[in-house]
């Protein structure tokens, strides 16, 4: 989510790294959203460790970021039901569309605008 605090942002970024080590990943793929999707392709966990910069940072979209996701799944670019793990701070829109397997990290205390069934963690 483009507009979380740059030192959550950085938490959850060490999550996803973190998650990746103790499960022998080779890399995650990165789709920033704001007001668009931006595919910043396939990167290696470690990286997210150190500072990494990321695109966007302006309000935030996420259905492109999901819609760009599963055109990447149809052409065989990335695994067709995920998993995916969605990090924003709630403030996005009020209804969300995939088939894809996928989890939402948030910041302790706030919640999605929709209901989901997707499984939600928290950052503090």
């Amino acid at each position: 989510s483009g507009s979380m605090e740059p030192q959550l942002l950085g938490k959850a970024l060490g999550a996803i790294a973190s998650y990746a080590l103790a499960h022998d990943a080779f890399a995650v793929r990165l789709v920033c959203c704001d007001a668009q999707a931006y595919d910043q392709g396939w990167v290696e966990p470690e990286r997210l460790l150190d500072r990494f910069a990321l695109r966007g940072r302006g309000g935030t979209i996420l259905q492109p970021g999901f819609d760009r996701l599963r055109v990447m799944a149809e052409r065989g670019d990335f695994p067709k039901h995920g998993p995916l793990l969605v990090i924003t701070d709630g403030f996005c829109e009020d209804h969300i569309s995939t088939t894809m397997d996928h989890a939402y990290l948030l910041p302790a205390g706030r919640r999605l605008p929709f209901v989901t069934r997707a499984r939600i963690f928290n950052v503090k």
